[in-house]
């Protein structure tokens, strides 16, 4: 575990408590299990949005919660998970969990904006900051209007499921007009030679916003797109006057362009699982569909009966 001090620790606090808002608002239920959260959507099969995570506050979590929020979720047609962020547990933690019969699946890391200033050499590329231009051909700007959104959207999905479409949907679009009137999402898009390529979308909460997502068409990796779309991202949210802006994401190449940015390392979200039990038999979206259709009484019960 690494040490953070008291004013990354604050800083943590709030990204968990913009993290738990977020899971709220799509739509997934949530029940507290002693020392544990589960977290369930009836209709989603997404992880995170179904898995167990410490209660807030806690330093440990009980054997018995663990295993109790686990029956639960798999009784609901999902696999186990227990998700949490390590700074803020002892090492020790992970070798309870590691006697329980847990590995671990995944691990993100939490990067934080924050800048570095000072003088640059003569020719130098400054680092750790965002770039005061892009290339001549790129540029970059928030959508806002009905249209501008729906090529955000047409650009977004060509790059995040790799699928190209010629019309746009508007029953697709009119959320996020909505969200953008109401302020509490950014929708950024770039553009190589005035030719919408790449695509970034921020949530905003009351003291922090998050980098959700940064897209570019396929075959467009690499291109410049990403920079020009993080650094009008944090630009936009920085008007915005949200003091935190943090990314989480997977270790690649996309995390280096981050920390060139001026985004640090604060520490990771670790994904536990049972791997023997669970790697052979991930229930599809629509088995999941199927499986989980209950009501939040429904899901209160089945806690109740795995205790």
């Amino acid at each position: 575990m690494q040490s953070l001090n008291r004013e990354e620790r604050k800083t943590l606090r709030t990204i968990q408590a913009h993290i738990r808002e977020s899971t709220r608002a799509r739509q997934a239920i949530v029940e507290q299990l002693g020392t544990v959260d589960v977290y369930f959507h009836p209709s989603n099969p997404d992880p995170y949005l179904n898995c167990a995570t410490p209660h807030k506050g806690v330093a440990w979590v009980r054997r018995d919660d663990l295993y109790s929020a686990f029956t639960g979720l798999e009784r609901l047609g999902r696999v186990p998970r227990l998700v949490f962020q390590d700074a803020l547990f002892p090492y020790a933690f992970q070798q309870q969990l590691a006697l329980m019969g847990l590995t671990l699946e995944e691990q993100r890391v939490i990067m934080v904006y924050r800048p570095l200033y000072g003088p640059d050499l003569p020719n130098e590329t400054p680092r750790d900051r965002l770039p005061a231009e892009f290339d001549y051909a790129i540029t970059a700007k928030v959508a806002t209007t009905p249209a501008e959104l729906g090529a955000w959207q047409r650009v977004f999905k060509a790059g995040y499921y790799n699928t190209e479409t010629l019309t746009v949907n508007q029953a697709e679009v009119k959320p996020l007009v909505e969200f953008a009137q109401r302020g509490e999402k950014v929708f950024v898009m770039a553009s190589y030679q005035d030719t919408p390529l790449g695509t970034a979308q921020i949530c905003l909460r009351e003291e922090s916003a998050e980098i959700e997502a940064v897209v570019t068409a396929p075959l467009w990796h690499g291109m410049g797109l990403e920079t020009a779309l993080i650094t009008t991202a944090v630009r936009a949210t920085l008007e915005h006057k949200r003091d935190i802006i943090f990314t989480i994401a997977p270790e690649d190449s996309t995390t280096h362009l981050y920390r060139m940015l001026g985004f640090v390392d604060l520490t990771h979200v670790m994904t536990f699982w049972q791997a023997e039990e669970y790697s052979h038999t991930l229930p599809t979206a629509e088995t999941a569909q199927n499986n989980t259709a209950q009501t939040a009484q429904d899901l209160t019960s089945t806690w109740e009966g795995a205790i």
